[in-house]
């Protein structure tokens, strides 16, 4: 296929430094095809680029661009002819729900993000909520910058809606910046088993970013309850059975206050209630599971009960029957 090839990490990089199975770098360049046919044939070849945008060249074009997968989050450097590029409701509708940041390493941009009207300088990065509309214009030049899922955004506590079409300075994206350029230097040291880590680094230096930047406000993470809620049951969930399950542990590491959290739960009692009940529900399932050969002082050490009547007296109130009458009554429907 003219223009594409799948080669690991930079040729530049000596040899013994390479990982055994290096981070696999996709790259595509038109500098072998005709003129005339470059952008239909990128437009029909180059991966991510036909569900987010459509797109209109302003000048002759070409392109030469790297992509990689790190885990989820796809890391992208891309040197790139003028071009303008439009998401409209028919596209937001197709999906790809994601939140992009992009860093011209050489050239200008300036579009619009929703309502709000944006300018990129050299050096600056934008964020846009692939969730919602946009359109810009974007010089020729070298850019370099990653998406993300937005559950993922989501759950590190980024307001993504309210980042659309933000742009950071070159001095508040400088950190940024250095970190994508050093990590794309470095992927040929890299395996596969280290991809997720590598992309969980971008999107760790994306929230610290945001927030060295210092704004008054700290747009991006006024979190919404819905998504505050989200982000605390999974932490719930994956701390289920530990001692230091607590509500300050819970304030301490979600930065929020106890009557903050008092009132994502209070249609399930409190925190404390629906932290008992989530184990009380995973008691019951264990003990519904005929492969479980735990005892039932087992589950509830597992679970963070003091000990098994403890965890039979609550159960008892919530199931109406004793962790023993629903491990036997689970054997005899089998």
């Amino acid at each position: 296929m003219p223009g594409i090839e799948w080669k690991p990490g930079n040729k530049a990089t000596p040899e013994r430094d390479l990982a055994s199975h290096p981070v696999h770098v996709y790259r595509y360049t038109t500098a072998d095809i005709a003129p005339s046919e470059r952008f239909d044939a990128w437009q029909g070849h180059w991966p991510n680029v036909g569900p987010l945008f459509s797109t209109e060249p302003l000048e002759a074009f070409r392109v030469s661009s790297e992509l990689v997968r790190l885990g989820e989050i796809g890391f992208m450097y891309t040197d790139i002819s003028s071009q303008r590029w439009k998401r409209d409701k028919r596209l937001v509708d197709i999906g790809r729900n994601s939140i992009a940041v992009a860093v011209n390493l050489d050239g200008k941009a300036a579009g619009i993000a929703g309502r709000n009207d944006w300018v990129q300088m050299p050096g600056a990065a934008v964020l846009v909520d692939h969730g919602q509309t946009s359109l810009h214009d974007s010089a020729g030049g070298r850019s370099i910058g990653f998406s993300v899922p937005r559950h993922l955004a989501t759950e590190a506590g980024l307001d993504v809606a309210s980042l659309h079409g933000m742009v950071l300075s070159p001095a508040e994206s400088a950190m940024l910046t250095s970190h994508m350029l050093q990590v794309r230097e470095a992927l040929p040291r890299f395996g596969e088993e280290d991809a997720a880590r590598l992309g969980r680094s971008m999107l760790d230096m994306l929230i610290l970013t945001l927030k060295g930047a210092n704004r008054g406000e700290a747009p991006g993470f006024r979190e919404d309850p819905a998504t505050l809620l989200l982000r605390t049951r999974k932490e719930i969930q994956e701390h289920l059975g530990s001692p230091g399950l607590t509500i300050t542990n819970l304030c301490r590491k979600l930065g929020v206050s106890r009557s903050t959290l008092h009132r994502l739960f209070e249609e399930s009692g409190g925190v404390q209630a629906y932290i008992r009940d989530m184990r009380l529900e995973a008691a019951r399932q264990a003990l519904l599971n005929p492969e479980n050969p735990e005892r039932i002082g087992d589950i509830a050490e597992r679970l963070g009960f003091s000990d098994a009547a403890h965890l039979s007296r609550l159960f008892k109130a919530r199931f109406d029957e004793t962790p023993s009458d629903c491990r036997a009554r689970s054997m005899l429907s089998r």
